[in-house]
């Protein structure tokens, strides 16, 4: 009766790991072309904008770092736009231009893109909402839509893991 009980907590105890057990959280980098793929197939993901030389991607790069075990299941693509060759047309312009194949394709997900880092919760291939910048003492994005400049003396803050998960929930 022991070897069967034994046997049994065994069994009961490899059931419940595996039914608990999650995947870890997965930060995927990719490239514009594989950004293009995703939107041409329609796809539901959270994508990161970053830019090498960025104080914010850096710190915000650091916060995922020290946090990403408690945030099981959850994917974040990463798109590098470092060398997107974007730039504003005229100083006081609040919107970027390229000739960049790569660079053409960010901006056409998102028209208003301006500041790194940004994310983006893409649903069936659009970008509807936006996380722009980042807080590093709050740890927070900048919430906006994807219509516009943003105006940060109105955007909502949102947690960082937060906007991340939301993005995930559908």
């Amino acid at each position: 009766m022991k070897k069967f009980l034994s046997c049994l907590s065994l069994c009961c105890l490899v059931l419940l790991s595996g039914c608990s057990s999650q995947e870890a959280f997965q930060e995927v980098e990719i490239d514009a072309k594989e950004l293009q793929e995703k939107l041409d197939n329609k796809e539901d993901f959270v994508v990161i904008v970053e830019r090498e030389g960025c104080s914010y991607c850096e710190a915000l790069d650091a916060y995922i770092e020290e946090t990403k075990q408690e945030h099981a299941g959850l994917v974040l693509y990463k798109l590098d736009s470092t060398d997107f060759d974007l730039k504003r047309e005229k100083e006081e312009d609040m919107t970027l231009v390229t000739t960049n194949e790569d660079g053409q394709i960010l901006l056409k997900m998102a028209p208003y893109f301006l500041y790194t880092p940004s994310l983006y919760i893409v649903e069936d291939g659009k970008a509807i909402q936006a996380g722009i910048g980042y807080n590093d003492l709050t740890h927070e994005v900048s919430l906006w839509d994807v219509d516009s400049t943003i105006d940060f003396n109105q955007a909502e803050p949102q947690d960082f893991w937060s906007f991340v998960e939301n993005g995930q929930a559908k």
